[in-house]
Order: C-alpha cells, then structure tokens, then sequence
C-alpha cells in the first residue's frame, strides 16, 4: 500500500506514479486527518509513505499521525520525500517511527519536486513546474524497481543538506498559522479551497473562505483558487501559483 498526504499535488502524484508502477493501492493520509481519524492498517506486506518535506523533516501532523496509527501484521516500510532540496535528517527519523510502530524499516528516499511554498519565495509557472515532475519519473521508476524486489533504498547524497533544520523544525512549525491568510473581491465561491484543504481547515461562510487554527502551511488553498482570489499577508502578491491536479 501506498500512503500519501499532499498539499499542491507533488506528494500525489509521486504516490500514484509508484503505486502503478507497483501494482498497489494507494491510500490519502489527509483523507484521515480531515475527518479526526487515525489509521487502522493490517497484513501489508510492503508499506510506502509519500510525504512532502517540511523544513528537512516529514510534516509534523503526518508524524503523528503515524504514530497513533495501528500496522498489525504489516511488514516492511518505506518512505519518498517529494522534495526541492534537501531532506536533512529525515532518514533518522523515519527510522525511529518504524522502531516505535514495530515496522522494518527499508530506507528513505526523494523525489525531485518543485518547491512549492509561496510564502517564502515566487515559485514556478504550472507549466515548469509541471515538466520538472514529469522530469523525476525515471527516479520513480527507478525505486519502484528496489521496492519491488524489496531491496533496501538509499537517499541520494544530493538531498543530504540542511542537517540542522530537521532538529528546528518541529518548534517552528508549530508556529504556522493560518492568521493572514485573505481574500480578495476576486473570490468566485468555488470552494476548491475548502476541498483540497488536508486538514479541513478552511470553510465557505457565507460564500468566501474562513481559516481555522489547524494550518500547517501546505499551500494547498492558495495555489488551488483558480483566480488568486487568495494571499499570504502582501507576501504572495503577483507571485506564481502551482497546483498538480
């Protein structure tokens, strides 16, 4: 099985990219924490976790999500960080959850994925960003082969850096808020925010969207809103919206 959680799509599709590959049903970890619920899983030989990387580390809601999960009779785990640099320390980590939950643990990897946190920084036009992931499925391909014969898989030392901030990162993301996200006159009611949001987060009142205290800045109800009815503070103004349907 494959499990995935995603905010603008990257994690997504890396998931169903390996689960074709793989043969394997894929399963969405936000579908679980929108609606308040923790895993059951039981007699999975093989488990693949798709996360997206959150300043070197996997998203903390993700964490412990896995840790207050059940895996009965499962096996061997494996984990793909979409990401745009480095993973940093993540290795460490994945391999604690697995100690904790009683899984083999069959190594970290990352996919090449592009960055996507618009708060930070202008990202790439959708077509770019789009032709860099279509660009990473020979690296796709290339793990499903070692999953598939259940070798161990191994981060490649490009994604190695930023070591430090996997130490930083729990406490600083705890800080992500919600508070400053808007909406302008634009807004066409659409409720694609509301929709892709992982956390359910975001509701439609009185036909614009209101953000609640469960942020965890994926950027997925701002790269979504199909006019860019939606901004971070004046940070996000005129910057590049990227969303992977």
């Amino acid at each position: 099985m494959v499990l995935y959680f995603t905010g603008t799509g990257n994690s997504r599709f890396i998931a169903r990219k390996l689960g074709d590959l793989l043969g394997d049903s894929i399963y969405s970890i936000g579908d679980d924490l929108r609606n308040g619920r923790t895993g059951h899983f039981t007699q999975e030989s093989t488990l693949v976790f798709v996360v997206p990387t959150y300043m070197s580390r996997m998203p903390p809601k993700v964490e412990k999500y896995i840790q207050d999960s059940d895996f009965l009779g499962c096996g061997c785990a494996y984990f793909v960080f979409s990401a745009a640099q480095a993973v940093g320390n993540a290795e460490k980590y994945c391999k604690r959850l697995c100690d904790k939950k009683n899984l083999i643990y069959m190594g970290t990897a990352a996919v090449k994925s592009p960055a996507n946190y618009v708060v930070m920084y202008d990202v790439l036009p959708k077509s770019k960003a789009e032709q860099e992931m279509e660009r990473s499925i020979p690296a796709m391909e290339k793990l499903a082969d070692q999953m598939r014969h259940h070798s161990m898989i191994k981060l490649d030392d490009s994604f190695g850096g930023h070591k430090p901030f996997s130490v930083l990162a729990p406490a600083i993301l705890k800080m992500a808020s919600a508070k400053d996200f808007h909406v302008s006159d634009a807004c066409i009611s659409c409720g694609s925010c509301e929709r892709v949001c992982p956390l359910g987060n975001v509701s439609l009142q009185n036909g614009k969207p209101v953000w609640g205290a469960k942020c965890t800045h994926c950027m997925g109800c701002i790269s979504v809103c199909p006019p860019k009815a939606i901004d971070y503070g004046k940070k996000t103004q005129d910057r590049n919206r990227y969303y992977l349907p």
